[in-house]
């Protein structure tokens, strides 16, 4: 069990367990600075057993270096190393001995001066000499290819931009044959891993890691905290293997914005994106706007209907007005929920079109009370760029954007998808264990298929597993999975419905978690549609089963109430249509004739300019408006 050690710093609160008993050690020096609970909490998150481990003489390094042996994994700050190597009547000697009783060490923290410049020398048998700084302050990290088995998919990828006032690179030294630098930046190693024998050491050149309770910046991107981040995700990961939560299979859809289902939508061409689908094998995802229901054409449906079809629908708003999600009535918000799945369930018998619960919000809007809306009306999970509702823009953390979904909200799932625009973005997705869901609009067509063929292609190359599916398919399978000590499985899963197969060659026990509120009634679970038993466990519904190597079970979490059985509280009044059809109408217009003219689309251009300079500043949420 987890038990508080005490500290100095009230800010700062740790946790630990038995020594012994422990994945990980965060050693620290007489107190845990912020910089140690920090990597506790990663750790933590990731799913390892950790222990904060204070040391403030050369009789504790001494008990601690017996009682854990070889084997253990450390995590220390270069500060506590100088500072044992003060305490110690051996010096640096003495911390080498301690530093080979290790199975993994992670340090980073290390600065200029000529301690930790010896303390690298002696750890890294003259590997690094020291640490300097960046060679320019627009420097790139650079993933090695030799090293994917650790890197994954950031193999051999430029990511982001290095923050000189954390971030700064190690001087090289001799020998090279027991060193492997994993990160460069600017050309000059960064992420080193060297090999002592019996144990690996991994050197970072960040003076910190990342906060996982830091709040979130207005623009969402995790690749700022890419050095804070991947280097002791990839220690621990080195250290501990399956014992972490991890993914097992990787996941992507390209989904389209709003156009409606007929041959051409603007400079969209159905038969062309499905000659390039053919040729790159990939999946396409039309986020359709309910209110078009009956609007759709017959032949273009049988593309979305055939058995071995890569094109599916998913639902993009109800009338697709102006932040028709960013309201704040519950009840307004589910009964337009429930239209735009009617709407979706008409067209469906209609023209035999499947469709995907999945809802992506018009303009990226959206409050905490559209995402309860959702979960009241049965949707499977939501889409959007941007993961902040509109009414508690503040609420995320560094923790939530590291999940595979954020479930903060009323506990139901809204996955991240970005634009093609830097293939990096995805590959920290696909390494987090997230799916990677790419979106663009039909301008992105202006100039033909070869961009979209280009960045699939970069895609599938950084993880060759890739498996390219429709939005439901992917959400119902996002799960994370480790190995428990007992030999369990267990599986970290965010939808009301989910799907889990045993690929084993023997029978497996598992142990289902999903994030769970405790507002309302007790749900409804089911396996396999027979009644199933959930416990609460720390804020999750936990469901235990075994299944026979191939077999496959499938969860369902329902509510108590249904919505059908709700009244209604809001219908679209003859003026509400009204507004929405000349919307629709001049949308469509500027889609299809004015976008496509170079002479009306230059002047579009000149309007939307004069209306940005002459209006407040507004959130810029990188989604269509129309």
């Amino acid at each position: 069990m987890l038990r508080r050690i005490d500290f100095e710093r009230p800010s700062v609160t740790t946790m630990t367990v038995p020594v012994k008993t422990s994945d990980v050690i965060v050693l620290c020096w007489r107190t845990p600075s912020i910089c140690d609970d920090s990597a506790r909490k990663i750790a933590e998150f990731l799913g390892a057993e950790v222990a904060v481990v204070p040391v403030a003489s050369a009789h504790e390094i001494e008990s601690i270096r017996q009682s854990v042996s070889h084997g253990a994994n450390l995590i220390v700050h270069a500060d506590t190393l100088a500072a044992m190597v003060d305490a110690l009547a051996t010096g640096i000697d003495g911390l080498l001995d301690f530093v080979d009783s290790a199975s993994h060490v992670f340090v980073y923290g290390c600065d200029s001066s000529d301690r930790h410049a010896a303390i690298l020398r002696k750890l890294s048998s003259g590997g690094l000499l020291g640490l300097k700084e960046l060679p320019s302050p627009e420097t790139a990290f650079d993933v090695s290819d030799d090293h994917r088995g650790l890197c994954g998919q950031f193999s051999r990828l430029s990511v982001g931009t290095a923050n000189p006032a954390r971030d700064a690179c190690f001087v090289e030294g001799a020998p090279k044959d027991e060193r492997a630098v994993l990160i460069r930046a600017g050309g000059q190693p960064f992420f080193v891993r060297v090999n002592r024998g019996r144990s690996d050491v991994f050197f970072a050149a960040c003076a910190e890691v990342g906060n996982l309770d830091d709040k979130l910046p207005s623009r969402i991107s995790l690749l700022p905290w890419f050095s804070r981040l991947v280097p002791l995700i990839i220690f621990l990961r080195s250290a501990l293997g399956n014992g972490l939560w991890h993914a097992d299979r990787s996941q992507a859809c390209f989904i389209i914005d709003d156009p409606l289902l007929k041959p051409t939508y603007g400079f969209l061409e159905y038969s062309k994106l499905q000659e390039t689908m053919l040729r790159q094998k990939f999946s396409t995802c039309i986020a359709f706007i309910p209110w078009n229901y009956r609007r759709s054409r017959k032949d273009i449906a049988k593309l979305f209907s055939g058995p071995r079809s890569s094109l599916s629908l998913c639902v993009h708003g109800c009338d697709h007005t102006g932040a028709e999600f960013g309201a704040t009535s519950f009840e307004i918000l589910r009964d337009k929920a429930r239209l735009a799945l009617e709407r979706m369930q008409i067209q469906e018998k209609r023209s035999r079109l499947p469709f995907d619960d999945v809802m992506v919000f018009p303009q990226g809007l959206f409050s905490s009370e559209a995402m309860k809306a959702l979960d009241a009306c049965g949707y499977l999970a939501a889409v959007n760029t941007d993961l902040r509702p509109l009414d508690i823009p503040q609420a995320l953390t560094l923790r939530d954007l590291l999940d595979v979904a954020v479930t903060r909200v009323s506990g139901f799932p809204l996955f991240v998808r970005h634009y093609p625009r830097d293939v990096a973005e995805f590959a920290f997705d696909l390494f987090l264990g997230k799916p990677a869901l790419i979106v663009e609009h039909h301008g992105y067509f202006r100039n033909g298929y070869k961009e979209l063929e280009s960045f699939v292609e970069r895609l599938n190359a950084i993880d060759e597993s890739l498996e390219w599916r429709n939005l439901a398919g992917i959400c119902s399978r996002a799960c994370l999975k480790k190995v428990a000590p007992g030999g369990d499985i267990h599986v970290r899963f965010y939808t009301s419905r989910f799907q889990l197969t045993n690929n084993a060659a023997r029978s497996q026990s598992y142990v289902l978690f999903r994030h769970s509120t405790v507002d309302g009634l007790e749900p409804t679970v089911t396996l396999n549609g027979n009644s199933a038993i959930a416990e609460r466990r720390n804020g999750h519904l936990a469901i235990t089963l075994s299944l026979e190597p191939g077999k496959t079970a499938e969860i369902r979490i329902e509510p108590r109430v249904s919505v059908d059985a709700v009244a209604r509280r809001w219908e679209p009044t003859s003026a509400h249509k009204a507004r929405v059809m000349i919307r629709r109408v001049l949308s469509e217009f500027r889609d299809d004739h004015v976008e496509t003219s170079g002479l009306l689309s230059g002047m579009l251009s000149q309007v939307r300019k004069l209306r940005a300079r002459t209006r407040p500043v507004q959130p810029d949420f990188s989604e269509s408006v129309n």
